[in-house]
């Protein structure tokens, strides 16, 4: 280390699943940058399995739904206090990690928004009406602490055993590389205004099944039964079969993914691969997949982006049912 000091340094990133896909090259820049010193990172419960396998990280997790225990914020805040970091970058920049930071006693405090509890950030605030990706909001942090900023796209650090099931399994339904297509036409329960029409979505898979590559219906047991009422008619119903790093190992021998705005979106474009997907009820621009903005399908509708879950019987969720599946069809295959 040429008499280099090693330094400890915090990331902190506890969720959701499309927000910790999006700063996965962030944390790699960060890593890179700091490749001589003893990294860590906080995150939420279930999305440690993004950094258990990771070459550089040591990974704790905080609950913020636990009042007590080691997992607990009161706790986590103890444990950084005693760590004696020496950089924490918060890529979170809620209530919660902006409490890690402040305890923390480090000299150097990276996040997302210009507050006095950071020493770097971005010179103005982000919120829900400004028109940057997000992607692009945490290079401005990255670069507001002199590191340079990520390039769209990683690596999701999987085992043996995951790419041995996910090649089993495409044996299994004779898929070949660049034969297939990932459709994910489900959403956060959540956010079901999110949805593009399942029957869009079948009537779409159809003319793709007609050129030769198989469509497969991915997603959680929330999308159970969208998908099985889907793949009665068209394409293999995969639902619940793969994990999420599977499902990143999947897309990355697909020829293309379809999705709406969900956590899967972010997964398979971190695979490389294009990802065409549906915006209406939110910004597309703040919240496309990374690399991916040329591929987003929206409508002019004056009421488009509502950010309401629910779409008002009034309006008959025009944002997304004035997609057709002939145009998407067009614009991928034609």
């Amino acid at each position: 280390m040429n008499g280099r000091l090693m330094k400890k340094i915090l990331i902190i990133k506890m969720s959701a699943l499309g927000d910790i896909i999006i700063t996965l090259p962030h944390i790699e820049s960060i890593c890179r940058y700091h490749e001589h010193d003893d990294i860590w990172i906080i995150t939420g419960p279930g999305f440690d399995r993004f950094f258990i396998h990771h070459p550089r990280l040591k990974v704790v997790t905080l609950d913020r739904g636990s009042r007590f225990g080691e997992r607990s914020t009161l706790a986590r805040i103890l444990w950084v206090r005693r760590q004696q970091f020496d950089a924490l970058y918060d890529l979170q920049g809620n209530r919660t990690s902006r409490l890690l930071v402040r305890f923390s006693g480090a000299k150097i405090l990276v996040g997302p928004q210009p507050m006095h509890v950071y020493t770097h950030h971005p010179a103005n605030y982000y919120s829900k009406d400004t028109l940057q990706n997000v992607f692009e909001r945490f290079n401005d942090t990255l670069v507001s602490a002199g590191l340079p900023g990520a390039n769209p796209g990683c690596t999701i650090y999987t085992l043996p055993k995951d790419n041995d099931m996910v090649s089993v399994w495409k044996t299994e339904h004779g898929l070949t590389d660049g034969g297939y297509v990932v459709l994910h036409a489900g959403a956060s329960k959540k956010w079901v205004s999110k949805r593009w029409p399942e029957s869009y979505f079948a009537e779409l898979a159809l003319m793709i099944e007609k050129t030769g590559k198989r469509c497969l219906w991915i997603g959680g047991s929330e999308d159970r039964e969208i998908n099985r009422n889907i793949s009665n008619k068209v394409g293999i119903d995969a639902t619940d079969v793969f994990t999420l790093p599977q499902l990143y190992l999947l897309g990355k021998t697909a020829a293309y993914a379809i999705t709406n705005d969900s956590g899967p979106m972010h997964i398979l474009a971190a695979a490389g691969i294009p990802v065409y997907s549906f915006f209406g009820p939110t910004n597309w621009v703040r919240s496309h997949a990374a690399g991916q903005g040329e591929r987003v399908f929206t409508s002019e509708t004056p009421c488009s982006p509502c950010f309401k879950d629910q779409c008002p019987p009034a309006q008959g969720h025009a944002c997304l049912r004035q997609i057709k599946p002939e145009m998407v069809f067009s614009r991928i295959e034609g």
